[in-house]
């Protein structure tokens, strides 16, 4: 009886885990350029999440094109690009909030299986947004290229830290 219930209460704190974790998981970071993190402290931003997700898109796009600075003759595939983080970001928006709306009503089952939705839309924004920044990391020098890999390096250790800390 005891181990039933240990198992029971491990199995309870992981669902409401996975739903407070998936409760604040929205869509374009700053560190990613394909999703948007919606604070749960800060309800204006969900409230508003189009405008914000669209000015968080776009300091994320100026960001990059000055970090890696993107010359004129890069242009075209830095446009290919940012069309491809633009509509990830306004997908992944209305995603989102159908998933917000929905959260309040939803069992822990569907609470789950909306939380894959999610997940399974930014891996396959990452697929589209894969091949237009590799066309355009081809056509870089090697000083943007290690400044692409720094970049894209700590970005990625940051989110690291952010998803460990809950």
């Amino acid at each position: 009886m005891r181990t039933s219930f240990r198992q029971t209460v491990i199995v309870s704190t992981a669902i409401i885990g996975l739903s407070g974790f998936a409760a604040i998981a929205a869509p374009p970071t700053a560190g990613d350029p394909t999703i948007v993190r919606a604070s749960a402290a800060n309800s204006d931003q969900s409230r508003s999440a189009g405008r914000g997700m669209e000015g968080k898109i776009e300091q994320r796009i100026n960001d990059l094109h000055a970090r890696l600075q993107i010359s004129p003759a890069q242009q075209s595939q830095w446009d290919n690009v940012t069309r491809v983080m633009r509509d990830n970001a306004r997908e992944m928006d209305a995603t989102f909030q159908q998933r917000l709306q929905a959260l309040p009503n939803m069992t822990a089952a569907e609470n789950l299986q909306s939380y894959a939705k999610v997940a399974a839309e930014h891996a396959q924004d990452m697929q589209k947004l894969a091949p237009a920044f590799q066309a355009l990391y081809d056509t870089m020098s090697d000083n943007q290229k290690r400044t692409a890999d720094r970049v894209f390096r700590a970005d990625a250790a940051q989110r690291g830290d952010q998803a460990h800390r809950g």
